[in-house]
This record gives C-alpha cells, sequence and structure tokens, in this order.
C-alpha cells in the first residue's frame, strides 16, 4: 500500500524532473552550440545539419536535482550510486568534448561500478566474491550497451522511459521506494529530454547521458533483483535490459565474424539494420520502445512470481540466440567503421578549434 506522503512525493519528482530536463536541455543546447561542441554531419552520420551535444547534462542535473531536494530517507547505498553515476557522466562529457580511448573509459567505469558493489550491490549466486565481479561486469556491461544503442534519434530516450519506469514499480513491490523514486525521475527525465531529441533531433544528449543513463539503470536493477536468487534474478536483469543487450551482443558477433576490434564503434547496430529495411527513426524509436515495454512488463511478471522462472529464462536465452542469428544475415545502411574513426577525429579537431577561438 502505497502511503499518501510517498505518492506526493513521487508526483512531485516525476514532475519536477520532467520540466527540469526539457527547459534545461534548450539552455545545454545553446550553450553547446555556443562552444562549438557539435556533432558535424558526416559519412557516419544520418543527421543533416550540426547537432549539439551535451543534453545529458541536462538530463543529469534535471533528475537528480528533484530526488536530492524532495527525498528524506537516505542510505549510503543509493548515495553511493548516485554519486557514481555522476562521475560516469563527468567521463562522459570528458569523452563528447575530446574522444578517449575505450580502455581507459571501462577500467573508469570500472571503478565507479566497483564502488557501488562495495556498498553491497550484487547478485547473489555463490555467497561469496564471484557474486560482487558478477555484479560488477553486469553494471559495466548494461552501462556500455546503453552507451551504444544511443545511435538513433529517440531511441535511447523512449528506452529509458519505458525500463526505468518499470523499474521503478519493480523497485517499490521489493520494498525499496527511494531506488523506485530515482527511477521514476530518470524516466519522466527521459521522457523530457525525448522532445528535443526525436527525429529530427535538434540536440543528443552525447555520452554523458547515455553512460549515466545505463549505469544508473543496470546498479539499481542489481539492486532490486541482485537477492531474489538466481532463478528470478537472471531473467529480471535480462527482460529489463533486452533491447540493449541484444543490440550489443549483435554488434560483438557482427565485428568479431568481421575481424574488427569489439571496442572500435561501426555500423553494426540493431537501428542500422532497421534503417536498412525501410524504417524510419521515429518508427525505431517506437518499435524499441515497444519492444522495451514489453520486456520489462515481462520481468515484473517474473518477479511478481506470475511466470515460471526456469521457463522464462529458456525462452529468453533461445529467442535471444534467434534474433541475433537472423539480424546477422540482415544488411546494413550505414558505412565503413573507418569512416567513423575518421568522423571522431574530425570532432575531437573541430572542438579543439572552436576551444581555441574562444580563448582568443
Amino acid at each position: 500500500m502505497i502511503s499518501g506522503e510517498l505518492l506526493a512525493i513521487a508526483v512531485s519528482t516525476g514532475a519536477a524532473a520532467f520540466v527540469l530536463v526539457a527547459m534545461l536541455t534548450e539552455l545545454t543546447r545553446r550553450f553547446a552550440v555556443w562552444l562549438g561542441i557539435v556533432d558535424r554531419p558526416g559519412a557516419s552520420r544520418p543527421h543533416r545539419r550540426p547537432t549539439p551535444y551535451l543534453g545529458g547534462i541536462a538530463i543529469v542535473v534535471g533528475t537528480l536535482l528533484p530526488i536530492g531536494m524532495l527525498v528524506r530517507d537516505w542510505d549510503l547505498q543509493i548515495v553511493t550510486i548516485m554519486a557514481s553515476a555522476v562521475l560516469v557522466a563527468l567521463l562522459g562529457a570528458i569523452d563528447d568534448c575530446r574522444p578517449l580511448r575505450p580502455v581507459w573509459r571501462l577500467m573508469l567505469e570500472s571503478v565507479a561500478a566497483a564502488m557501488v558493489v562495495a556498498t553491497g550491490v550484487r547478485i547473489e549466486f555463490f555467497g561469496n566474491w564471484i557474486d560482487a565481479a558478477a555484479a560488477l561486469v553486469w553494471i559495466v556491461f548494461v552501462t556500455n550497451s546503453f552507451n551504444m544503442i544511443d545511435n538513433t534519434d529517440g531511441v535511447l530516450g523512449s528506452i529509458g522511459t519505458a525500463s526505468a519506469g518499470i523499474l521503478s514499480v519493480a523497485a517499490l513491490v521489493t520494498g525499496q521506494p527511494t531506488i523506485a523514486l530515482l527511477l521514476l525521475s530518470i524516466a519522466l527525465g527521459c521522457l523530457g529530454f525525448v522532445a528535443h531529441n526525436w527525429s529530427p533531433a535538434r540536440i543528443f544528449m552525447g555520452d554523458a547521458g547515455s553512460l549515466f543513463i545505463g549505469f544508473t539503470l543496470s546498479a539499481c536493477a542489481v539492486t532490486v533483483f541482485g537477492k531474489t536468487g538466481p532463478a528470478t534474478a537472471l531473467p529480471g536483469l535480462l527482460l529489463f535490459t533486452f533491447i540493449p543487450t541484444l543490440d550489443t551482443c549483435l554488434a560483438i558477433i557482427a565485428r568479431q565474424r568481421a575481424g574488427r576490434p569489439w571496442l572500435i564503434a561501426s555500423p553494426d547496430h540493431l537501428a542500422h539494420r532497421c534503417v536498412a529495411a525501410g524504417f524510419t527513426p521515429r518508427q525505431i524509436a517506437l518499435l524499441m520502445c515497444g519492444a522495451t515495454t514489453a520486456t520489462s512488463l515481462l520481468g515484473m511478471h517474473v518477479l511478481l512470481g506470475w511466470v515460471p522462472r526456469l521457463v522464462s529464462l529458456a525462452g529468453l536465452l533461445c529467442t535471444g540466440i534467434a534474433l541475433v542469428t537472423l539480424l546477422l544475415k540482415a544488411p546494413s545502411r550505414y558505412p565503413s567503421p573507418r569512416a567513423h574513426r575518421a568522423h571522431r577525429v574530425r570532432r575531437a579537431k573541430s572542438v579543439a578549434m572552436a576551444s581555441s577561438e574562444g580563448r582568443h
């Protein structure tokens, strides 16, 4: 039973997050344009005009500020999750301005995940250090999965809204109201951002936003499902992150088969294959949002025991393998990884030139 006070805080938090992110996104868009932090059209980019980054900063501030002002019951775990998510967002903001080497990103993300795991957030399978290691690897993997799927207008914002919104209900069911409020704030914040990021996007969230959303969602998902036992935790974690996880597995396998490095961006993703199949960016965003809603609702049924857990896990794995197998045969519309790497180098040079002009 939800108390009146909790309901009032939830409504206030969600509404404030939506409004703040929607307003701050426009301010950060103008600020990014003024600084010259924009993604210019290139061979590997579908947009036709320079589009500013830094939308992720609006998401971070707009989602965390209401939580900080309205929530009263704090514990070390939730504070660590939020602080670590901010650190990951700062890492993403640096990468937006001056691209970092993938190995450095993974190392810093692992440090942030280790901070969360040190507070007791883990997937309890064996009752030893393996549980903590599994939680750390999962958080880092899902964080980067959300980052990798942010390649089409409106996609990540839509997925974040659906996944975080339903996961907030799961957190409430498991007796974690503060986690539920944080997830609700992220869900409504993502929705506020989508208004600016819907195709054709006026601003991108960049790595700052995608890493922040992925890290917070993955850490909260482990908090919700980590102590429910392997039969519930495995399908639950996979269902709430099914589309980003599927997309990452598809990209990694495609790159392995083609002899390309796993961590070097290339057009192997689900959205790229949807574009080749004739889908528009808006249709892709709606499709992925719908699929995320369906899998997340199924995850809720698993948590409540309304769906056989082992049957759902087996069906999920079979579905994932079948989809990856089929999608690997689908063509991709976007060009080569070399063109994408060249574009990132051009972006770094343009940011450096803009900064130099600003100083003079």
